[in-house]
């Protein structure tokens, strides 16, 4: 009981002292999902065209009962190459490497483009049902994905900006407690994309059938 309050402290010390990166990274990632939003009003007519007509074939597909018994294995796993293997693990190795640390800053950017893009296309094109497909679909998982992507960001970030102000001699934190904390924040960042794998996986099929009816 004492090791998990001390721990508690320890993690609640730690977001204090790094308030204004992470503060940062949040407005870096809605930056990016309001570009995303406005990107769709972008669009050519033939590319707008090829999304509504896909567009279309997903409400198809779930109002009759198909495309969301996709196999679960396959979806578990395509949703932790993508979130585990190439955001969160790129995201530490470019933390690491120092120089990628202005990389790390474009990753969180384009995540949020992405998301926003999608949420603004389904609303823009469909209204009512695209804002039913996105809160059933893309919300559940994403309340857990985008803190890790996040946590996990600013860990790395913090370990570039302490690694590169020893190197300068302008700092003497220690680099090896830094490293560790960035390793821990990048597990338990880890952690919670499984979790949202899972949700994505085995909940985000039933709260699309559940409101199935207003899609059709």
């Amino acid at each position: 009981m004492f090791m998990a309050g001390a721990l508690g402290e320890l993690i609640w010390r730690y977001f204090q002292r790094h308030l204004p990166l992470y503060l940062a990274l949040i407005l870096l990632f809605a930056t990016g999902l309001g570009f995303g939003a406005v990107a769709t009003q972008k669009l050519s007519p033939v590319q707008r065209a090829d999304l509504a007509n896909y567009l279309t074939d997903v409400y198809a597909s779930i109002t009759q009962n198909k495309g969301v018994h996709s196999p679960k294995g396959e979806v578990f796993y395509q949703s932790l190459v993508d979130n585990v293997v190439k955001t969160t693990g790129l995201l530490f190795v470019l933390g690491l490497t120092v120089i990628g640390a202005p990389l790390i800053l474009g990753v969180v950017f384009v995540r949020g483009f992405v998301l926003g893009f999608t949420v603004g296309f389904l609303v823009q094109e469909t209204m009512v049902r695209g804002l039913v497909l996105s809160t059933t679909s893309i919300l559940p998982h994403n309340l857990l994905v985008v803190p890790a992507i996040l946590v996990s960001a600013a860990a790395a970030l913090s370990f570039s900006t302490t690694a590169f102000k020893t190197l300068l001699g302008l700092s003497k934190e220690g680099v090896y407690a830094q490293f560790a904390s960035t390793a821990f924040l990048s597990f338990c960042s880890c952690i919670l994309l499984i979790l949202g794998a899972l949700v994505e996986t085995y909940l985000t099929p039933i709260f699309i059938q559940l409101t199935s009816g207003f899609l059709i």
